[in-house]
């Protein structure tokens, strides 16, 4: 298992407190549903009369079981604190006596996605899952489906859940469910990928003193530098070193300034960048196949 820092934990926390109050708080006091685990979960409590909640743990459980098996201790360890932490705080929750009910049922939609998509976007970005739909999508691919692309796999697995819920709930609320989950993807998606440091390549160009600036690039903002040894200056014909690095607005504004005091003869060129993938604490990890 993962060790689990003090600002991680609280982290984790506070997403399974947005999942569990959108949830309880919003979707089940203003008659929505959401597909996925819970829908599942919903949808079992209407037939057994057992809470939502309790069979959430179980299946949650299951899949936590089917991963071990199937995808093997490494995905088990992305999943298992938060296969244990969320359903014991939608558990406690659930049994908090607070609803609160809009008077249009989209705006209760609007706000249970916003709140839901933010709850499962912190852990994501931290490299956590709760291990729902989109596990079970990857042991289908991995034991069933090995030729199929994994996103194909979790909207067909969504389609069959959205079937499912169909035997309990109308046509109206499926309607809004499928809605919402739009809604909360695109707010998942939002936090793993927008939220945090903005992040920029810097080329640098010069031809004299560069190993400082490699040496202020690694040892002070701690990034990586990639060097090019064989540029040259299409003006002056000159021959010149180009770094390349990736790092965060702090981090530039650093070096800028230690560019700037150094009086370093340099050509600057900062890029704005979407997506970074790497080892780094400000990357995000390409460990784990994400499905698009």
């Amino acid at each position: 298992m993962k060790k689990l820092p003090v600002k991680q934990a609280v982290l984790l926390i506070a997403g399974c407190l947005c999942c569990s109050i959108a949830t309880n708080w919003i979707l089940i006091p203003n008659g929505l549903a959401t597909p996925g685990i819970t829908g599942i979960a919903l949808t079992l409590e209407s037939f057994t009369g057992i809470n939502y909640s309790l069979i959430y743990y179980a299946i949650t459980l299951l899949i936590l079981t089917l991963t071990w098996f199937t995808l093997g201790k490494k995905d088990v360890s992305n999943i298992i604190i938060l296969s244990l932490l969320y359903p014991t705080v939608l558990s406690v929750l659930s049994y908090v006596d607070v609803e609160i009910v809009f008077q249009d049922r989209l705006v209760a939609l609007l706000a249970f996605g916003a709140l839901y998509g933010i709850g499962i976007g912190i852990p994501y970005r931290l490299g956590y899952s709760y291990g729902g739909d989109d596990t079970l999508a990857k042991i289908l691919k991995k034991s069933v489906w090995k030729s199929v692309e994994l996103k194909k796999i979790y909207y067909f697995e969504e389609v069959l859940i959205i079937l499912f819920m169909a035997t309990r709930f109308n046509l109206d609320t499926l309607a809004y469910a499928f809605i919402g989950q739009l809604i909360y993807v695109n707010c998942m998606n939002y936090v793993v990928f927008n939220l945090g440091p903005k992040l920029y390549d810097v080329h640098i160009i010069g031809n004299s003193r560069m190993e400082e600036i490699e040496t202020f690039i690694i040892e002070k903002i701690h990034k990586s530098v990639t060097i090019y040894q064989d540029a040259m200056g299409g003006y002056s014909r000159e021959s010149k070193v180009q770094m390349s690095c990736v790092c965060s607005s702090r981090d530039y504004v650093q070096l800028r300034e230690f560019i700037r005091q150094g009086k370093y003869g340099c050509f600057i060129k900062v890029l704005p960048l979407i997506h970074v993938f790497g080892q780094n604490r400000d990357f995000h990890k390409l460990d784990d196949e994400n499905i698009e």
